[in-house]
């Protein structure tokens, strides 16, 4: 019996000591670029020790990848809730909920979108983007593989990350909605275009 209340202590300190890092790192990415970042700068905000960071993260790198990690698997998500619902030809439910999803921790995308070193991050979330867009029901499938749409494709995806990357940046004067629903309308104009009204 002991040892399962020692295992949930140890389990909830784990937890703890995870969410001191990264909300160390995250204050940090605020104040230095993503490159200068220390394990040193890391453990003194968070008031902890050098092992009881290396126990969780091999490395600074280690912290950013699981972030990233999450933050893409959270995306993957919102677009597995849309995968059959003809994307092309009704883009706005989805691209709304992204937008919805962002604001909420609006803050700390914010932060890490303007860190320097966030470009591989950003190139992951093209990836997922296109790869969303390429498997859509609405493409016909002789369509599917022609370098026609696979760069129409790659050219909406690198658009849209770009919009939110410089909304973040405060380069541009709308909402997150009001971005969802101009990426809509060009995505529905390029719909037809391409794959016709059937």
């Amino acid at each position: 019996m002991k040892e399962k209340t020692g295992g949930k202590a140890e389990y909830r300190s784990a937890i703890r000591s995870r969410r001191l890092i990264r909300e160390a790192y995250t204050e940090l990415l605020k104040e230095k670029s993503l490159q200068k970042i220390t394990v040193t700068d890391i453990v003194t905000r968070a008031d902890i020790n050098r092992a009881t960071f290396y126990a969780h993260y091999p490395d600074v790198r280690g912290v950013t990848e699981e972030i990233e990690n999450e933050i893409i698997e959270k995306m993957l998500g919102v677009l597995e809730e849309f995968r059959f619902t003809n994307f092309f030809r009704n883009p706005a439910p989805l691209m709304l909920k992204i937008s919805r999803y962002l604001e909420e921790d609006a803050e700390f995308y914010r932060t890490l979108i303007e860190a320097n070193g966030a470009e591989i991050f950003m190139e992951k979330l093209k990836a997922v983007f296109s790869k969303h867009m390429l498997n859509d029901s609405d493409i016909p499938e002789y369509m599917r593989h022609t370098k026609t749409v696979e760069l129409r494709v790659a050219y909406f995806a690198g658009g849209i990350v770009n919009l939110y990357k410089q909304w973040f940046r405060g380069e541009l004067d709308c909402t997150l909605n009001d971005i969802a629903m101009e990426v809509s309308k060009l995505l529905q104009l390029e719909a037809q275009e391409l794959f016709g009204n059937g």
